[in-house]
């Protein structure tokens, strides 16, 4: 039984203490305010379930983690558990048995033992089984399975099962292809032949092209030698042109052997240099001597300066004019030979620099052999072509014979697999009556024991409805009779779903197990005004007879609870939570 349940900040609740001290206890509360949050602590307190991830924003706003702590009598063990979620999802477990610390394993493990199933049956018990439509309302196969000795069977079905999946899924695979016929494979074969014939051939031909395109390529490259040798000696002969256009004036005979025309132009102007210095220096002789014949004139006495006789002032004139005219033309032909010796020193320069510039280019030589022609180079790129074009071909002969090999490996597989496949369809026909017979064997066992819950399940069904319909099953499926349709959980109606699940839940908490607690969250409000006060009251007669010890019901029919209390006091109780208290 639950004690006591503490929450800290959980949703709307920033903290709760509520002390359970009936055996009923009507938790009132208006809309809104936190019934069914709590009933969700506590699920999660007790089993944690659900899992942190589907708590949403269960930690109160504005804070960091929130706590859900419960006091349990487990068989007269004082048991506390203590469940902490973080804002990010994690979780922190403590639980005490009698003040001695256990791990949550341990914890689980006491709960089945005291309270008789497995922590999954428990829960759905405790709380109620989820049914969005789906006919199974309550895991309670595994359970009777395990009570009555019949889990080896539905394991071994099971198995089964899985090998037949198996076995299914490779039947489809052989029947997918049952092309292996002995037509096709001998096409096959003779496709594989050809193909590997014709390979050979291109083979051989395209051997044979690159062998000829390999004799080729010497002449090419003889070809494009002679080729280059032609546009190298025509840009030669271009320099070389502009640079006697760049002579003409300096030098004379151009149009001769260059370097002999070089030669004698050097020696020409050399010579003329030559001369001109010698007629230079003469020059400068004759000037000195005139110099030096006026300069006696000027200092004599009246006698000439060579021979001493005495001269005559006319003849004294004479001489001053002849030696000043000699010494005047003397200093032209310096003039003019200096002239002609920078002339000269100019030409030899230029020809100096035009042999320079000679010398600097390089004349291409000739390639090695006779030029073959650009037809050389033109067959050159027709072997290549070939060459080109027959591995193409030699690549798509290998693809298709790849193929063609690759297709009859498959019709050889599947040819054996044809013989695989009536085996394979004998073993899945035996595997399928054994699963059948193994099912109808464990289901005999379980619904000889479930068939007396089942007939007091239609029995309080009918209590409350007046007419029969509602059956329960082996495998924890409710369903309900409708002429001749069968309507699932999903399929009724709020006050025929939660009728059905109480009266349930009731009966298979006492019968396959032993939970003392049950919790209902607002199982009234789908209920017509008699039917609820007829639920109501069976869930107070539930306590009283011994069925479970502790129920605890959400609601917000406060009078409806008020009455149930005033006619028991000792075993019904109110609680309420408001937003004041919340």
């Amino acid at each position: 039984m639950i004690a006591r349940i503490r929450l800290e900040r959980w949703r709307a609740y920033e903290t709760l203490d509520l002390t359970l001290n009936r055996a009923v206890t009507f938790f009132v509360a208006p809309n809104g305010v936190g019934k069914t949050s709590l009933v969700e602590a506590v699920r999660w307190g007790l089993f944690g379930k659900p899992a942190p991830r589907r708590l949403g924003q269960a930690v109160r706003i504005g804070h960091d983690t929130a706590t859900v702590q419960l006091d349990l009598l487990v068989d007269d063990c004082a048991v506390q558990v203590t469940r902490t979620l973080h804002r990010g999802g994690g979780v922190r477990f403590a639980a005490t048995a009698d003040g001695d610390p256990i791990d949550e394993a341990r914890y689980n493990r006491l709960l089945q033992r005291v309270w008789g199933a497995d922590p999954g049956l428990l829960e759905a018990l405790i709380f109620g089984a989820e049914t969005k439509g789906e006919a199974t309302a309550f895991p309670i196969k595994d359970h009777l399975a395990d009570i009555f000795g019949v889990t080896p069977l539905l394991q071994a079905a099971h198995s089964i099962k899985i090998r037949r999946t198996e076995l299914a899924a490779k039947i489809r695979s052989l029947r997918n292809d049952l092309s292996g016929s002995d037509e096709a494979i001998v096409a096959a074969t003779a496709a594989v032949a050809r193909l590997e014939r014709e390979l050979a051939a291109v083979a051989e031909e395209r051997s044979a092209a690159e062998d000829a395109a390999a004799r080729l390529e010497q002449a090419a490259e003889l070809a494009r030698g002679w080729a280059e040798y032609r546009l190298a000696a025509h840009a030669y002969d271009e320099k070389v042109r502009e640079l006697v256009m760049r002579m003409t004036g300096t030098m004379q005979a151009v149009d001769a052997d260059l370097a002999e025309a070089i030669a004698a132009d050097e020696r020409e102007a050399f010579t003329q240099l030559e001369s001109n210095l010698a007629a230079k220096t003469a020059a400068e002789i004759q000037a000195a001597r005139a110099a030096s014949g006026v300069e006696l004139l000027a200092d004599s006495t009246g006698h000439c300066p060579t021979c001493l006789r005495p001269l005559e002032p006319a003849e004294r004139d004479h001489a001053l004019r002849a030696h000043g005219g000699a010494d005047h033309a003397a200093h032209a032909q310096i003039d003019q030979h200096d002239r002609e010796t920078a002339r000269a020193r100019e030409r030899l320069t230029a020809i100096s620099r035009f042999r320079d510039a000679l010398s600097a280019l390089r004349a291409p030589v000739e390639p090695d052999g006779p030029d073959p022609g650009s037809q050389a180079i033109d067959e050159l790129d027709g072997a290549r072509r070939l060459t080109s074009g027959l591995a193409e071909r030699n690549g798509q002969v290998t693809a298709q014979l790849e193929a063609a090999r690759a297709e009859l490996s498959r019709l050889q597989r599947a040819e054996a697999d044809q013989s695989r496949l009536t085996e394979t369809a004998r073993q899945d026909s035996v595997m399928e009556v054994t699963e059948r017979t193994i099912h109808t064997l464990a289901d005999r066992y379980l619904t000889n024991y479930i068939e007396p819950i089942a007939r007091e399940v239609g029995h309080r069904w009918k209590l409350v409805f007046g007419a029969d319909g509602l059956h329960f099953d082996a495998d924890g499926n409710l369903s309900v009779a409708r002429g001749e349709a069968s309507l699932a959980m999903g399929d009724l109606s709020g006050g025929e779903r939660s009728t059905a699940l109480i009266v349930t839940r009731l009966l298979l908490a006492n019968t396959l197990a032993r939970a003392s607690s049950v919790w209902f969250d607002e199982p009234l409000e789908h209920l017509d005004p008699r039917r609820r006060t007829a639920i109501a009251q069976t869930l107070v007669s539930a306590v009283q007879a011994g069925t479970v010890g502790q129920i605890l019901v959400t609601t917000y029919e406060e009078n409806l609870a008020r009455r149930l209390a005033a006619v028991a006091p000792d075993t019904v109780g109110l609680t309420y939570a408001t937003t004041d208290s919340s």
